[in-house]
Formats: C-alpha cells, sequence, structure tokens
C-alpha cells in the first residue's frame, strides 16, 4: 500500500477485505493513504444466528458490529454486504439490516440474497436436496450449472424454512429501496466535503439502486427454481 500512495493523488481505489481489518488501525490508516476509498466487506449477517448460520460466529453483530463499521467509515473506507435467505431470517431480519446499516453510517451497501454457489458448502447441500426434481436450463440440469452458458445461468435460490424466494427477494429490494432513497443518500453524503462531491456521491448511490433494479428484472426472466 505504500506504493500505492506514491501514485497521483487523483487516482482513488476499491478492494475487498474481511470485517478483522476493522482490529487493525494500522492497516486501516494505511488504507487511507493509500487512497483506498472503497472495498467490499462481508458482513453477510446481523445476528449471532445468522452469523452461525454461515460458519462465521467469530464475526460480530447487533452494536458491535455498527462500531465495527463506523471505524471503517472513520477511516474513509466504505461499503458493505449483507446477505438475506439465510435458514435463521425472518420477516423482521429485513428491517432489523436496513436499520443497522443506516445506523453504522457506511455509505454504500449491497443487498443480495443467498446463493449457493458451486464448490461452497451450501451448494452440496442444496444440490443433495434436490432429490432428481427434474429442473433443467435447455436440458442440462441446474445441479451442473457450470455447464450452463452464463447468459442463460439461473440464479439459485436455497430452500428457506419460513419463506419464498419471491418473498425474500421483494423484502430484500425494499431493503435496497429503503436504503438508497433521496432523504438517506443524502444525508450520507456529508462524508464528503463540497456540493459538486455531494452530488456525484448522489449519483454512484443511484446507481447503486439501478444495479439492484436491473438484477430483479433478470430475475424475473430467468425463471430460476424457488
Amino acid at each position: 500500500m505504500e506504493r500505492l500512495a506514491e501514485l497521483p493523488k487523483d487516482m482513488v481505489f476499491f478492494t475487498q477485505i474481511t470485517m478483522e481489518v476493522a482490529e487493525d488501525a494500522e492497516y486501516l490508516e494505511a488504507m487511507r493513504k493509500a487512497r483506498i476509498k472503497g472495498a467490499l466487506v462481508g458482513v453477510e449477517a446481523v445476528t449471532p444466528e445468522g452469523l452461525q448460520a454461515i460458519f462465521k460466529d467469530f464475526n460480530r453483530s447487533g452494536e458491535d458490529l455498527v462500531r465495527q463499521l463506523q471505524t471503517f467509515s472513520e477511516h474513509g473506507v466504505h461499503v458493505g454486504l449483507f446477505i438475506f435467505g439465510l435458514p435463521t431470517d425472518n420477516v423482521d431480519t429485513f428491517s432489523a439490516t436496513a436499520a443497522l446499516a443506516q445506523r453504522s453510517g457506511i455509505a454504500f451497501a449491497q443487498f443480495v440474497m443467498l446463493t449457493p454457489f458451486p464448490g461452497t458448502i451450501d451448494f452440496e447441500r442444496w444440490e443433495k436436496n434436490q432429490n432428481g426434481d427434474g429442473a433443467a436450463v435447455e436440458g442440462i440440469p441446474v445441479t451442473r450449472y457450470g455447464l450452463i452458458p452464463p447468459r442463460l445461468r439461473p440464479k439459485m435460490f436455497m430452500h428457506h424454512p419460513s419463506m419464498t424466494s419471491d418473498e425474500i427477494r421483494e423484502r430484500t429490494q425494499e431493503v435496497w429501496d429503503r436504503f438508497y432513497s433521496l432523504q438517506f443518500i443524502w444525508k450520507r453524503s456529508q462524508c464528503v466535503s463540497t456540493l459538486r462531491s455531494r452530488l456525484g456521491f448522489l449519483f454512484i448511490s443511484k446507481l447503486y439502486r439501478q444495479m439492484s433494479q436491473y438484477r430483479r428484472i433478470a430475475h424475473a426472466k430467468t425463471g430460476q427454481p424457488s
């Protein structure tokens, strides 16, 4: 990162890191000096039960998580990733996650549905539960995800014990819409100092919201299994 800091001042960078970085003030300060402005930070879940369900119970939750995310923001590093659809999630999880994201002061966030990708424990579990139900794309079983042409690959959502995929998708979109409402975007834009920068922040935030809307349209056209 010392080499990055030597590059022209008008260059900024984005990366992907884990939540543990919040415990290392020296590392965060090095990121700030290197002008690493954004990072995809895997928050995943905001409750102890949710973290345990994805084998990340070593991560923080609740107010401890808020303080961790605030630590990132204090060093000029933004963006978090939240996942919905864990077995422990319920209808209250969505509003609780949206409120925590707002309270933590992060500038940007992504809210996605749990998707079992090949090579993961979740995929192996999902594949075993299909029981030969015949779901296929152009004759290729969805369990053979890697053989399906990329443009035709469906989003594969895991069965949930209390909510349908459509319900999780709709509630996830509601969180996107709430977090990226004009009122909250403008409030978060205080992280930059000039009016021009705040307008740029508003524009980028709107792009994030459009990204979620395009994803919802793509899901509707794909016909993925629930």
